[in-house]
């Protein structure tokens, strides 16, 4: 029960139920291939312990090791299991000596070390040590702005072009960038896309239309898309000329 956070959820959907499902599975993976004395602690994040799946969503177990030595194995779990339960299957992981450092090694998590220990509170365990209390490496808002505004100039929108990422993939990573503007402006933004909507005043921000293609099945029509990034890349402008002067 102690691990199980959606003992307590009233109303559960059939999208939740099939999360829940492929939850399960994938922490049966993990303690089945990943010895427990390199375990420290599973953890679930995204969209489903913010009760916010779509069809689309993936299920995120993210998991902190005692040493880099099986950061592989959990990256090859992936691969394999991905698309083998109800909903897609994502196996990540961190040293536990990348969350004290902020540094980031091969076949580890995508996302930053330090956003898993400012995140780490709206996460939900699913096994092992709690680790919200420890004392991480976490970036200063103002220079995980100014890095996420480089990615999406270097990586997101160029990878977007090549039809390397989908259009959902640019929408996602808006609601992350709003989040690091929010955070740089001295705000402690919700963890969560309708709530960070509801909290930015202004109705002209990126994050409304973000919500707008976040909430339903991302659009087909290329002039809304071109229409999206247009107004993406003029958002990244304005906070060029704010942030990186």
């Amino acid at each position: 029960m102690k691990h199980e956070f959606w003992k307590d959820w009233k109303r559960k959907t059939k999208l939740e139920e099939q999360a829940i499902k492929t939850l399960k599975a994938g922490k049966r993976i993990v303690l089945k291939n990943i010895p427990k004395k390199e375990l420290i602690s599973i953890y679930i994040k995204g969209s489903l312990p913010r009760r916010e799946l779509k069809k689309t969503s993936d299920v995120d177990i993210l998991c902190v090791l005692k040493t880099k030595k099986y950061l592989k194995k959990l990256r090859d779990l992936e691969k394999e299991y991905h698309k083998k339960y109800p909903m897609k299957l994502e196996i990540r992981g961190y040293s536990l000596w990348q969350l004290k450092t902020g540094k980031r090694i091969a076949y580890s998590s995508q996302t930053p070390p330090s956003r898993f220990a400012r995140h780490v509170l709206y996460f939900k365990l699913i096994y092992g040590k709690d680790l919200t209390k420890s004392k991480f490496f976490i970036t200063e808002p103002l220079k995980e702005l100014k890095g996420m505004i480089g990615i999406f100039r270097s990586k997101f929108l160029p990878d977007f072009r090549r039809k390397i990422i989908g259009f959902s993939d640019i929408v996602k990573q808006t609601f992350w960038l709003t989040e690091n503007e929010e955070r740089a402006k001295g705000n402690d933004p919700p963890h969560s896309w309708k709530k960070l909507a509801r909290s930015i005043k202004d109705k002209n921000h990126i994050i409304h239309l973000a919500l707008k293609y976040r909430k339903k099945k991302p659009t087909k029509d290329k002039k809304l898309k071109a229409a999206f990034i247009r107004k993406l890349e003029k958002h990244l402008d304005n906070l060029e000329k704010k942030y990186l002067k």
